[in-house]
């Protein structure tokens, strides 16, 4: 298979060693040849049983329609077995997506529940200066230091992890993925990012009674189940949609020497007459 392609994972591989007792001649004359053979995976890593490169290069995977969805780092001349190539993310199987965001998913609940109780424990002064002054530039003075790093990293880790999840969500949205799922999912962790918004100024407002502070956490924990519950009925539509697909290893020269992948560019694939050095292989995903 001939292609021209833009390289567009930073994929990492684990390589082996160049086979041991092979001179540096008997290397640079070797035929350059690559083994790729059907398997299953999770859709993040595939493994090249063999690939040897006399001059040293790299390996690039290719799926059906020629993108390039991994690459491993330089590998030494010579002759490596059991490569294992990290695929750009979503690129082969949108599963160990749901399982990143099931995850995610759960942590930012735990999230919840842990600035909650650190909230509950704190004064209302103090937590009325975290809700004034949350980019904790000023905050310090009378408040406890330990308690304000743990709250503040709390909100970081919490946000971080809601705007990981919605980047996975427009992900498979935009590869027309789940659509329904996806909205009641967006609307539902909008709705449980106000609320613990409202609960953590009802916990800095002396006068909030305790029986509204309990109605919005429980409206939580079911928002939460609501959108647990989403998260499983998509893993398995998910599973169901999983299917064998080929995908092709090719191995590529170092041109310069700079251990460096550059292609599209010097770092052409090795040849054999005049076609790429490639094997195609039917992998589970």
């Amino acid at each position: 298979m001939t292609v021209g392609l833009l390289v567009t994972s930073s994929g990492v591989a684990t390589a082996g060693i160049a086979t041991n007792g092979v001179t540096a001649d008997q290397q640079q004359n070797a035929q350059p040849q690559v083994v790729f053979q059907e398997q299953a995976t999770n859709g993040t890593t595939v493994t090249v049983a063999s690939a040897t490169l006399p001059n040293g290069g790299f390996i690039l995977v290719h799926n059906e329609s020629g993108a390039v969805v991994g690459q491993s780092n330089y590998l030494e001349p010579g002759t490596h077995e059991n490569v294992e190539i990290e695929l750009r993310a979503g690129a082969v199987s949108r599963y160990s997506q749901m399982q990143e965001m099931m995850q995610l998913l759960n942590e930012t609940q735990s999230q919840n529940v842990m600035m909650m109780q650190q909230a509950q424990q704190m004064s209302h002064e103090d937590m009325q200066r975290i809700m004034n002054e949350s980019d904790g530039h000023h905050m310090g003075g009378m408040m406890n230091q330990t308690q304000m790093s743990q709250m503040m990293a709390l909100m970081l880790q919490q946000m971080q992890d809601r705007q990981r999840m919605r980047t996975l969500m427009q992900a498979m949205m935009a590869d027309g993925q789940h659509q329904t799922q996806m909205q009641q999912m967006a609307q539902l962790m909008n709705q449980t990012s106000m609320r613990q918004q409202r609960m953590l100024m009802h916990v800095a407002d002396e006068s909030t009674e305790q029986g509204q502070l309990r109605h919005m956490m429980r409206q939580q924990m079911h928002d939460y189940a609501q959108m647990r519950q989403l998260m499983q009925q998509m893993q398995s539509q998910t599973q169901q949609q999983q299917s064998t697909q080929p995908l092709t290893a090719m191995i590529h020269t170092d041109a310069n020497s700079n251990r460096q992948l550059e292609f599209p560019g010097v770092d052409k694939p090795y040849t054999q007459n005049g076609k790429p050095v490639a094997a195609t292989a039917r992998v589970k995903v």
